[in-house]
């Protein structure tokens, strides 16, 4: 239900040509609104029509580790998608994330019905890539537009905020101090 408030609030902004527009959410607030949120890798990837007429993509996540929720190491997780590509049949959402058979992410995710959906559209991902530094954490914004409220209060569109990029240990230790935070 808070997954839809959100989405809701996001929807009814004023868009910018062919975007859709986001209020930027901070770590602690997407950890708050997840459901889970798990270090994972990406499996197989297939696009069904749920119903007539409308496309879905299902992606399944191979649990690495859970940072918040009960997904064990090695389970599976589904991850819906809004749209898709099927054969000449082709619908896409602005601002959707992609994904790549194999790739390794931290996604802050919220249940719908028996998957998952990413706590924002174009929000709530991080790739995992293997560095000098060691492993990091880097954020990927989809292709959103943001909003934020001026100081008169009125949602205006704001400028693109710079992703994140932190070590995945620091990113992990960060979300499961915000959720043993609301934990008590």
């Amino acid at each position: 239900m808070r997954l839809m408030a959100v989405l809701l609030c996001i929807l009814a902004l004023p868009s910018a040509a062919e975007a859709t527009v986001v209020m930027r959410l901070s770590r602690a607030e997407m950890t708050d609104l997840s459901d889970a949120v798990v270090h994972a890798r990406v499996g197989a990837i297939e696009v069904i029509e749920e119903a007539p007429g409308r496309l879905v993509t299902l992606v399944a996540l191979e649990v690495i580790s859970s940072l918040k929720g009960i997904q064990t190491p090695g389970s599976v997780i589904t991850v819906q998608l809004m749209g898709g590509a099927r054969g000449d049949f082709i619908q896409r959402v602005a601002g959707t994330s992609k994904y790549s058979h194999g790739e390794e992410l931290v996604l802050f995710l919220s249940r719908f019905r028996s998957r998952f959906v990413q706590v924002g559209i174009g929000l709530g991902r991080f790739v995992i890539e293997a560095t000098p530094q060691g492993m990091m954490a880097r954020e990927e914004l989809g292709d959103v537009a943001f909003a934020a409220p001026a100081a008169d209060g009125i949602i205006r569109l704001a400028p693109r905020p710079e992703p994140a990029r932190l070590s995945l240990a620091d990113l992990s230790a960060e979300v499961r101090a915000y959720s043993n935070r609301r934990a008590r």
